[in-house]
């Protein structure tokens, strides 16, 4: 007796059904990788037709109650979708992972499809990685512009005073350009005040 209990010659195996159900199979785990498409449609549709109002309050209730996923994950799902459509519908293959095109996100559909191109050029023949999406995507997103420091308040101590200037968000020009206004300023109240003075004598 064999290990595994049967010591029986084994049948010749027809090779044409094990081809059979190969071809079966590989066509379910193709459709499997290319799902994320499908369900970001069918969610989409379920949104814009707000058929959740059937059973849920909200929006977001529905996606935790129906799918176990929250609101953000559906976003990303559609979102990808989307995405996946776009590159379809301009001839280039359909990408088969979430991951990967999720990294298209915020583009224009011209951008995606330029850097969905570039990343498959770079793949060859395999499936671009999510990190070859994003370096292909990074150089077409505008680049952020650096936010200016906001400027702190300034005290300055003066011979019988002490002088505070609070720089506001807009028009702010440095310390020297605002004390300066502010000395014209106070210039002009002290003379508005000695005129008002000379009129009351």
């Amino acid at each position: 007796m064999g290990l595994w209990g049967n010591t029986k010659k084994e049948e010749p195996v027809n090779d044409s059904a094990r081809m059979e159900r190969l071809e079966k199979l590989t066509a379910t785990a193709k459709r499997g990788l290319v799902a994320f498409a499908e369900v970001g449609i069918a969610l989409d549709a379920i949104r814009t037709e707000e058929l959740w109002r059937l059973v849920a309050p909200t929006w977001d209730k529905w996606c935790s109650q129906a799918l176990g996923l929250t609101e953000r994950r559906v976003g990303q799902l559609i979102e990808a979708s989307r995405t996946c459509r776009t590159l379809v519908e301009s001839g280039l293959r359909a990408p088969t992972s979430e991951r990967a095109v999720r990294e298209l996100a915020g583009l224009t559909p011209e951008q995606q499809v330029e850097a969905w191109q570039e990343a498959t050029e770079e793949a060859g023949e395999e499936e671009p990685t999510a990190e070859v999406v994003s370096k292909a995507a990074r150089k077409r997103r505008p680049r952020k512009a650096r936010k200016a420091k906001a400027a702190k308040p300034v005290s300055l101590r003066v011979p019988g005073a002490a002088v505070r200037v609070v720089p506001r968000k807009n028009g702010w020009a440095g310390l020297v350009p605002a004390l300066e206004h502010a000395l014209e300023v106070a210039r002009q109240r002290e003379g508005e005040g000695d005129s008002e003075r000379r009129e009351a004598a």
